[in-house]
């Protein structure tokens, strides 16, 4: 099961979750409790091995926006709310993940309307993609591995699911990632 965690903001957190066996980070640099500036996040991307994807969480942002952000080393793109075509946005030449209806990014991104806030999509009322799709809203140690039996998704993803007092608790970031891998 290929997992990612996000909204990491420090250096624990991308250790702990590298450790565990995560296979993508994800910084936000959208408007958030979550967000860290490029600065933070070249700094954390030195802990962070290059077989792990580093992917950046965006909403509704401009081009420019994204272009400041290159210089990571992001390898992935993911995008709430977006207000461009998915041909403009394969101008970075980074695969794209799209929490719309999009029938043209690499991966369909599931989440509740309101990403981050850590509520539970209706899982029964759910259709499947028939394309790659990531599963994310309101997951948790606790009930990722129920979710993974019953939706099937290609990925697992989580934000607040892993967190304590909306700090990340690396105690979380492990059990999430080892009851997701769990499920295979």
């Amino acid at each position: 099961m290929f997992v990612k965690i996000c909204g990491l903001k420090t250096k624990e957190a991308v250790e702990a979750a590298v450790e565990a066996g995560a296979d993508a980070i994800g910084f936000v640099f959208a408007p958030s409790s979550r967000q860290i500036d490029v600065t933070t996040a070249k700094r954390l991307v030195e802990h962070i091995p290059q077989s792990v994807r580093i992917v950046g969480v965006f909403l509704s942002p401009s081009m420019e926006e994204i272009e400041e952000t290159l210089d990571v080393g992001l390898t992935d793109l993911q995008i709430h709310h977006r207000t461009q075509s998915i041909e403009q946005l394969r101008t970075f030449g980074l695969p794209i993940i799209d929490a719309s209806t999009e029938e043209t990014a690499d991966v369909r991104l599931i989440d509740h309307p309101t990403p981050g806030s850590g509520q539970i999509l209706d899982w029964g009322t759910m259709d499947r993609p028939q394309r790659p799709f990531w599963l994310a809203g309101g997951l948790s140690p606790d009930n990722v591995g129920q979710a993974i039996q019953l939706i099937q998704p290609d990925g697992v993803d989580v934000s607040s699911g892993v967190e304590t007092d909306g700090v990340k608790d690396i105690e979380k970031i492990r059990a999430f990632i080892q009851r997701a891998k769990e499920e295979l």
